[in-house]
C-alpha cells in the first residue's frame, strides 16, 4: 500500500504558511514512465548532488516501477529523462539469508511505502526489513531495521545501472571490515551521455561485519575484501550482519565524480556522526527554505500540494557540485547534470534568474568552468562529461545570451564571449557557416547523428548567433555582434513561402546541401503522438515554424503579417498541430501577445494547464523544464524568450508571494481569478497601470506588487498595441481571420463600437485570398470616429496598394479617444475587405 506523506491543514493559506513546507510536494506525481513524467521517488536536497531512490525491474528511466517489488536502492539518478536510461549507480540491497547478488533473486514486494522530499521508507515485505533513507546534498543516510537474525546482508551492486544493467567499462571494489567501510569504483559507460564516466562511492557502518565478500563476475568469493572487473563485466560485494529486532544498522555513504578520498571527505563533512534524525531535520530546513521562496494562498488543498509538488520538481536540477571538484578547481562553480539545456534553457533557467540570480549567474559562471576544463561546453553536461547532443544547436549559447539580456551579475562577459565565439565561429557546422543551413544528411560532432536535421539545427543555430550576439555586444565586441545578428537571419535560408498545408503557406522546410528543399508534409514527424524525428528534432514543420524567437517581427510578416498570422496560429493550435506539453512549442501559445492579442495567449495558456493533471506532467519532466512551465503558468507569467521579459498571461489563483534574494518581495495578486476567468481586464505594478501585458527582468527583481483583475471576457484591457474587442454590423471584419471578406462598394461603411470611448493610435486593413491580381483590393477609404454629433475623419487613404494575398497594413493615427470608428469605402465596386484592426494607444496619449 502507498501511504503519502501528508500534513493536514485547514486552507491553503495555512499550508504556505507552514513550517511544514517539505511536506507538501507529493512524490508520486509524474512516477510514470515517458509520458506521465519520469520522476524520481526518492528525497534529495534542493540541486543535491546524490539522489537515492528505489530500483525496481520493468523501470521508467528514474528506476522505478510503482506495481514492480524492489531490487535495492540506488545513489543516483536522473529527472524526467527519455530515451538511454543514466545513473541508477551503486546499488545497496539490503536482504536476510544468503546473500544474492543477482537482481531478480532478491527482489522484494513493498508494503507502507513512504515517499517524501525528506525521507523515503518502505518495508521490504520479503525480509521483513524497514529501509528508510534521507539525505545530505553529497552524501545519504539509511537506516535499516532488520528483524533479530544473524544473517542480515547488505549487498552493493558497483557495476549497474538502471533496469539491473551492467554499465561498467571498469570497476573495483574494497572492503575493510575493521573499519566498518567499503570503498567502490565504476567508470560507468552506456548512459544517455555515451562518454565514460568515473564514480565513486565510499560507504560506512555503525556495527562491524561478522562475514562479507565479492561479487566478482559469476563466482561468489567469500571473505574477499577486494575485487577488479573489465568491461561489461559484473561486481559487488556484500556484508553481513547480526541484527537485533529494534536496534537499526546505519549506513552512510557518499558519491563522487573525483575521487574515492572526495568522497570520503565530504561524508565526513556532512554526516560526521550516526544522527539520522539530524541529517533529516537538515533535509527539511533545506526544503523549508526553497519551497518558502514562493507563497501561493487561495487555492484548495490539493492544488496547493501540487504547485509545491512541481516546484520541488524544479528544484532538482542542475547538480550543484561544487564541493566535488580536484582541489585546484575549488572554489569555481561546478554546476552538473544539464540534461539538456535544450530543454531547460526556456523556463528553468528563468525561473532560476528570478528566484536566486546568484545561483543563476553561479550556473553561467560554471558554463565558462566547463569550457575551460574541456575546450567547449555542450548543450548536455552529465556526470561531469560533455555531451554534443544535436537536439538543437549549441544551447550554451541560449543560456547566456539570455543571462546578459536579462542582465546577471557577477559575470565576466568576455570570459563569456569565449565560450559564444568558440561556438559561433568554430562549432557551428560547415555548411552553416559557409551558405547559411544545415543541410538534410549533414552530421554534428556528436557521435549519434539521429537527432540533427535540416530544419531544427538551422533554426536552432540561427538562435545561438543572436543569444551569441548578445554576448558580443556585453563584451564590447561591436563587429561580431553585427555579424552574428545578420546572421541569425539564416532562418530565412530554410523559409519556404511555396510550402502550403491546410491552406496556410510558409513553412520552415529542411533544405539539401544543394539548396533543394526537401518535399515533406509539414505534418510530418514527431507530433506529439508519432514520434519520428524527420527534418525537425522532436517537432514538424508546423512546430518548429514559430520557433523563431528572436525575429518575430520578420517571423509574422513572412506568414503573411499579423491577421494571417493570428488565423494561422489558431488553427495549428485548434487543430492539435502545436505539440503544446514539449519543448519546442513552449513559448508557442504565448505569440499573439506578438499581435495585440493577449487574451489569446491567456486562454491558450489555460489550454496547455489543463494537460498537467493532479498525477502527472504531459510527457518527460526533463530535469525541470515541465514542472517550471506549471510554475510560471500558475503565477501568470512566463518568460519572453530572446529578451528581457516575461509574459502577463494573468494568474490562477488569488495571491502569490516571491520571496526574492536580498530580502524583497513580490507580491502579485489577481481579484476575481479563476479557471473560468483567465482573461486579464486590467493589470498595474506598485499602483501604476502597466502600458501593456509584459514585465521586465528588473521589474521583477525590483520587487512590489503586481495586481490583476481577471475576467471571464476577453479584450477589456486596452493596453498600448492591444487589438480592440468591438462589437460591429459586419462581423466578418472582427473575426481573427484573411480567410472571410466583407464585400462592399464605394459609400458603403462599416461601424466598429466600443463600450465607452478608447484611446486609438492606429488601425489596420486586411485583404484576403482573392485571385485577381488585386483588382478587388480596396484602394481608397476614410476612417473617422464619432464624437456625438459627427463623424470626424481621422485618416483618408487614394491609391493604396496591397503587396501579396492576405496581407495586413497599419495606419498610424494622431491619438484619439471614441467610442465609435467607421470605416468607409470611397472608391470601387465589389471590393473585399478581409478584417479591419482598432489598435489601442496608452490613455495618456489622448488626455
Amino acid at each position: 500500500m502507498l501511504v503519502l506523506a501528508t500534513v493536514l491543514m485547514t486552507s491553503s493559506s495555512a499550508l504556505a504558511q507552514s513550517a511544514a513546507l517539505y511536506a507538501q510536494p507529493v512524490l508520486t506525481v509524474g512516477l510514470g514512465d515517458d509520458n506521465e513524467g519520469d520522476t524520481i521517488p526518492g528525497p534529495t536536497l534542493p540541486n543535491g548532488s546524490i539522489h537515492p531512490s528505489p530500483e525496481t525491474p520493468k523501470p521508467s528511466n528514474a528506476g522505478y516501477n510503482a506495481a514492480e517489488p524492489i531490487s535495492g536502492f540506488a545513489q543516483l539518478h536522473s529527472q524526467g529523462s527519455g530515451g538511454v536510461t543514466t545513473y541508477g549507480t551503486f546499488l545497496l540491497s539490503p536482504q536476510v539469508g544468503e546473500a544474492q547478488f543477482d537482481e531478480a533473486a532478491h527482489l522484494s514486494p513493498k508494503a507502507d511505502e513512504v515517499l517524501a522530499a525528506d525521507q523515503y521508507s518502505v518495508l521490504l515485505a520479503r525480509y521483513g526489513v524497514r529501509a528508510a533513507v534521507t539525505p545530505a546534498h553529497y552524501s545519504a543516510i539509511y537506516r535499516l531495521d532488520y528483524p533479530a537474525t544473524d544473517k542480515a546482508q547488505l549487498v552493493f551492486d558497483v557495476t549497474r545501472k538502471v533496469g539491473g544493467l551492467v554499465a561498467s567499462d571498469q570497476a573495483d571494489v574494497k572492503l575493510y571490515p575493521a573499519e566498518g567501510k567499503i570503498v567502490g569504483h565504476v567508470k560507468a559507460k552506456g548512459y544517455w551521455n555515451p562518454a565514460l564516466i568515473d564514480i565513486w562511492f565510499v560507504a560506512k557502518f555503525d556495527q562491524a561485519p561478522t562475514a562479507w565478500g565479492v561479487f566478482d563476475k559469476d563466482q561468489r568469493r567469500a571473505g574477499a575484501t577486494e575485487g577488479k572487473t573489465g568491461s561489461d563485466e559484473r561486481l559487488g560485494s556484500w556484508l553481513t550482519f547480526k541484527t537485533t529486532a529494534g536496534k537499526p544498522l546505519l549506513v552512510k555513504i557518499a558519491v563522487s565524480f573525483t575521487s574515492a578520498e572526495t568522497a570520503e571527505a565530504l561524508l565526513d563533512r556532512e554526516i560526521p556522526d550516526w544522527n539520522y534524525d539530524g541529517v533529516r531535520q537538515g533535509a527539511q530546513a533545506a526544503w523549508n527554505d526553497r519551497l518558502g521562496e514562493i507563497e501561493v494562498s487561495g487555492l484548495s488543498d490539493a492544488e496547493t500540494r501540487r504547485f509545491y509538488t512541481a516546484f520541488y520538481h524544479a528544484s532538482t536540477h542542475p547538480r550543484d557540485r561544487g564541493l566535488d571538484q580536484p582541489a585546484k578547481e575549488l572554489g569555481r562553480p561546478n554546476w552538473d547534470d544539464h540534461y539538456t539545456l535544450w530543454d531547460t534553457y526556456r523556463t528553468l533557467f528563468p525561473l532560476m534568474s528570478v528566484l536566486r540570480p546568484s545561483q543563476y549567474a553561479a550556473n553561467i559562471n560554471s558554463l565558462i568552468h566547463t569550457f575551460d576544463k574541456f575546450g567547449a561546453a555542450d548543450t548536455a553536461i552529465i556526470g561531469g562529461q560533455n555531451y554534443h547532443v544535436g537536439q538543437g544547436g549549441d544551447e550554451v549559447d541560449n543560456v547566456l545570451g539570455e543571462a546578459a539580456l536579462r542582465g546577471a551579475t557577477g559575470v565576466d562577459w568576455n570570459d563569456a564571449w569565449r565560450v559564444t565565439h568558440f561556438n559561433a565561429f568554430e562549432r557551428r557546422r560547415p555548411r552553416y557557416l559557409e551558405s547559411g543551413w544545415f543541410g538534410v544528411g549533414d552530421l554534428s560532432p556528436e557521435p549519434n547523428n539521429q537527432r540533427a536535421k535540416s530544419g531544427s539545427s538551422t533554426l536552432g543555430f540561427a538562435l545561438n548567433d543572436y543569444f551569441a550576439a548578445q554576448v558580443a555586444a556585453k563584451a564590447g565586441k561591436a563587429d561580431e555582434a553585427a555579424k552574428l545578428t545578420e546572421r541569425s537571419q539564416n532562418w530565412r535560408k530554410i523559409f519556404n513561402p511555396d510550402t502550403e498545408s491546410d491552406g496556410f503557406k510558409g513553412f520552415l522546410m529542411p533544405r539539401y546541401p544543394d539548396g533543394k528543399f526537401q518535399d515533406i508534409d509539414p505534418k510530418l514527424g514527431w507530433d506529439g503522438k508519432v514520434h519520428n524525428n524527420v527534418g525537425y528534432y522532436e517537432g514538424t514543420a508546423w512546430i518548429y515554424s514559430y520557433g523563431v524567437l528572436h525575429d518575430l517581427p520578420g517571423l509574422v510578416e513572412a506568414m503573411g503579417g499579423r491577421v494571417r498570422f493570428n488565423e494561422r496560429l489558431n488553427h495549428a493550435l485548434d487543430a492539435g498541430l502545436i505539440d503544446i506539453t514539449n519543448e519546442p512549442s513552449f513559448a508557442t501559445p504565448w505569440l499573439f501577445h506578438a499581435l495585440g492579442r493577449a487574451d489569446l495567449s491567456s486562454y491558450w495558456a489555460g489550454q496547455v494547464f489543463k494537460h498537467f493533471t493532479p498525477t502527472a506532467y504531459p510527457g518527460d519532466e526533463d530535469a525541470g523544464a515541465m514542472s517550471s512551465n506549471y510554475v510560471f503558468n500558475r503565477l501568470g507569467l512566463f518568460p519572453k524568450l530572446a529578451s528581457d521579459m516575461f509574459y502577463l498571461h494573468g494568474p490562477r489563483h488569488p495571491r502569490s508571494v516571491l520571496h526574492l534574494e536580498g530580502g524583497k518581495t513580490l507580491e502579485i495578486l489577481a481579484a476575481n481569478a479563476g479557471v473560468d476567468r483567465p482573461y486579464i481586464a486590467s493589470a498595474s505594478l506598485n499602483g501604476r497601470p502597466l502600458a501593456g501585458p509584459f514585465v521586465s527582468q528588473a521589474q521583477l527583481l525590483a520587487g512590489g506588487t503586481l495586481n490583476f483583475t481577471m475576467s471571464a471576457t476577453p479584450g477589456q484591457w486596452a493596453y498600448d498595441g492591444a487589438v480592440l474587442k468591438v462589437e460591429t454590423d459586419v462581423p466578418t471584419l472582427v473575426d481573427g481571420k484573411t480567410s472571410t471578406v466583407w464585400t462592399a462598394s464605394a459609400g458603403q461603411s462599416a461601424v466598429f463600437a466600443r463600450p465607452a470611448a478608447t484611446c486609438l493610435k492606429a488601425y489596420t486593413v486586411s485583404v484576403g485570398a482573392a485571385k485577381d491580381n488585386g483588382e478587388a483590393d480596396p484602394t481608397a477609404w476614410r476612417f473617422s470616429g464619432f464624437d456625438g454629433k459627427r463623424w470626424v475623419k481621422l485618416d483618408e487613404r487614394r491609391g493604396e496598394r496591397f503587396e501579396h494575398r492576405h496581407a495586413t497594413k497599419t495606419y498610424d493615427l494622431k491619438a484619439k479617444a471614441y467610442a465609435r470608428y467607421r470605416l468607409e469605402l470611397t472608391k470601387g465596386k465589389a471590393v473585399q475587405v478581409a478584417e479591419v484592426e482598432l489598435i489601442a494607444a496608452d490613455p495618456s496619449a489622448c488626455r
